[in-house]
C-alpha cells in the first residue's frame, strides 16, 4: 500500500490526489490544507468583489467532504505543515486537528504561490488579493471604501480595477509599465487596451510606486501623491517554496525544478501547480506559468506517475486570457520582444477585423497579432483583443504553437465558419495570411 502525502489542497493538489485514487484503490492519501477550502479557484476573487456571486462555497469545485466520502482521501483542512523531514519521509502539521504526523512513500508539493509583498506598503488599509478563504473579509473592507489605489496593472490589478469600478469606486490604477499587461502584450496591442481602461479608471502608466503613508491612505509615487481610502498591492506573485528550498532543487525561475514526470531532484518527491517550474515549448528553456489549467494538468501527471501509470507533462506555451469590462485580452507563446530576446528573428503582424459576416448584425471589433520566426516560418506567439470569440481563437493559436506549426501549415487548418460568429476569412486566418507575405 502506497502512502501519499499532498501539501496543498488547491487545483494541483486535489487533481494529483484524485488521480492517485482513480488508479490505485488501495493507496493511503492524506492532503494537508492550511485554509478551510480545497479545489478552490482564486481567479474568481475579482468577480466576487464585484458582487457577481455571494456564496463563497462556489469558489470550490468540490468541498472537503466530497473528497473524504466519495474519493476516500483524508483531507485535513485548517492544518498547516510546519516541518518536512525528507530523510525520514515524515510530515508534521498543526491546526484544528492538533499536531499531526504523517509518514509517506511519495510526497507531492502543491503549495501554490502568494502575492509579492512590498515592505514600503504597510498599514491596515493595505490589501492583497490572494486566497478565496480571505475573499469575504476582503470584500467587506473594500466595499466600505470609496477611493482606492491599485499598484500594478497585471492580471490581478486589472481585474480588480474592473470589479471596483463596477461597484462605483474611484480607482487609481498605478503602473510602472507603459500600458496594462505589458508582460503579455506588444506595444500596439497594449495601446488598444490602455485606451479602453482609461475610460473607466484613472490609469497612471509609467509611474513607479514608492511607499504608502497613513496606514495605506496615502500613496506616494515618483510623479505624485494620492489621498485614498485604501491601497491594493498587485505587483505579481511568487512560488511558495520556503519550506523546501534547502532540500529540493529550485529552478532558474525560483520555482521548484521538475522533470517531465513532475518529479523533483528527489525521486519520491513531486511538485505540481504554481510552485513548480516547467519547460517552455517555444524556447526550450525553464518557464513558470502559474495558471489553473496548467496546475490541474501537472497534478494529473504527478498523480498518474505515483500510481504507476507513466505520463509526461510536455511543457507550456504560456496561454493567458483575462477581461476588462467587455474586452477580452489573450496571449499565448512569445511576444515579439520576448522572441527577439530569446534569439529568434521575429516578424510580427497585427490586423483589425470584425467578428461576424458583414450582413449579420452585432459584429464586434477584434484585433489579432501574430509573431513568426522568419528563419523557420514557425509561429511563435499570438495576442488577441476583442469583445467576442477570443478564447477559441487564442486556443487555436496555442495548439498551433504547441505542434510547432509554420504559418503555411496553420493557414490550412480547417476552421469552422458561421456568419453569426465568424467571417469566411476568419480574422485569425487573415493574420496568418499576412505572415505568409514575409516568407
Amino acid at each position: 500500500m502506497k502512502r501519499v502525502v499532498v501539501i496543498g489542497g488547491g487545483a494541483a493538489g486535489m487533481s494529483a490526489s484524485s488521480r492517485v485514487r482513480r488508479l490505485d484503490e488501495t493507496a493511503e492519501i492524506t492532503v494537508f490544507e492550511a485554509t478551510d477550502m480545497v479545489s478552490h479557484a482564486p481567479c474568481g476573487i475579482p468577480y466576487y468583489i464585484e458582487g457577481l456571486f455571494d456564496d463563497v462555497r462556489l469558489f470550490m469545485t468540490y468541498d472537503p467532504d466530497f473528497f473524504r466520502t466519495k474519493r476516500r482521501i483524508n483531507v485535513l483542512t485548517e492544518t498547516r505543515v510546519t516541518e518536512v523531514d525528507l530523510k525520514s519521509r515524515v510530515v508534521r502539521a498543526e491546526g484544528r486537528h492538533g499536531i499531526v504526523v504523517a509518514e509517506y512513500d511519495y510526497l507531492i508539493i502543491a503549495t501554490g504561490a502568494s502575492p509579492k509583498v512590498l515592505d514600503t506598503a504597510k498599514g491596515d488599509r493595505v490589501f492583497y488579493v490572494h486566497h478565496p478563504a480571505e475573499a469575504k473579509e476582503l470584500r467587506e473592507k473594500l466595499w466600505s471604501l470609496n477611493r482606492i489605489a491599485i499598484i500594478g496593472a497585471g492580471i490581478t490589478g486589472l481585474e480588480t480595477a474592473e470589479a471596483l469600478a463596477a461597484k462605483g469606486k474611484k480607482v487609481y490604477l498605478i503602473h510602472r509599465g507603459p500600458y496594462p499587461l505589458n508582460k503579455y502584450l506588444d506595444e500596439d496591442m497594449g495601446k488598444i487596451l490602455a485606451e479602453r481602461v482609461s475610460r473607466s479608471v484613472e490609469f497612471r502608466p509609467n509611474e513607479s510606486f514608492e511607499r504608502t503613508e497613513s496606514e495605506g491612505r496615502v500613496v506616494l509615487t515618483d510623479k505624485g501623491k494620492y489621498e485614498v481610502d485604501g491601497t491594493i498591492v498587485a505587483v505579481g506573485i511568487k512560488p511558495n517554496v520556503e519550506l523546501f528550498e534547502d532540500y529540493v532543487k529550485l529552478g532558474l525561475t525560483g520555482a521548484i525544478e521538475t522533470n517531465h514526470y513532475m518529479r523533483t531532484n528527489l525521486r519520491e518527491v513531486y511538485a505540481a501547480g504554481d510552485v513548480a517550474e516547467s519547460i517552455n515549448l517555444v524556447t526550450g528553456r525553464p518557464d513558470w506559468q502559474p495558471f489553473a489549467p496548467v496546475a490541474n494538468k501537472m497534478g494529473f501527471v504527478a498523480g498518474s506517475n505515483i500510481a504507476g501509470h507513466e505520463m509526461r507533462f510536455p511543457g507550456v506555451v504560456g496561454t493567458m486570457i483575462t477581461k476588462f469590462e467587455n474586452y477580452f485580452i489573450a496571449k499565448t507563446g512569445l511576444t515579439e520582444k520576448e522572441a527577439r530576446a530569446y534569439g529568434f528573428r521575429p516578424f510580427a503582424t497585427t490586423i483589425s477585423s470584425k467578428t461576424r459576416a458583414r450582413y449579420y448584425p452585432g459584429a464586434k471589433d477584434i484585433h489579432v497579432r501574430l509573431v513568426m520566426d522568419e528563419a523557420t516560418g514557425r509561429i511563435l506567439g499570438g495576442q488577441i483583443i476583442g469583445e467576442e470569440e477570443v478564447l477559441g481563437r487564442i486556443d487555436a493559436i496555442a495548439a498551433m504553437i504547441q505542434k510547432g506549426m509554420t504559418a503555411e501549415e496553420a493557414f490550412f487548418v480547417e476552421m469552422g465558419y458561421l456568419p453569426a460568429i465568424s467571417r469566411v476569412w476568419d480574422p485569425l486566418i487573415v493574420a496568418i495570411r499576412q505572415l505568409l507575405k514575409a516568407e
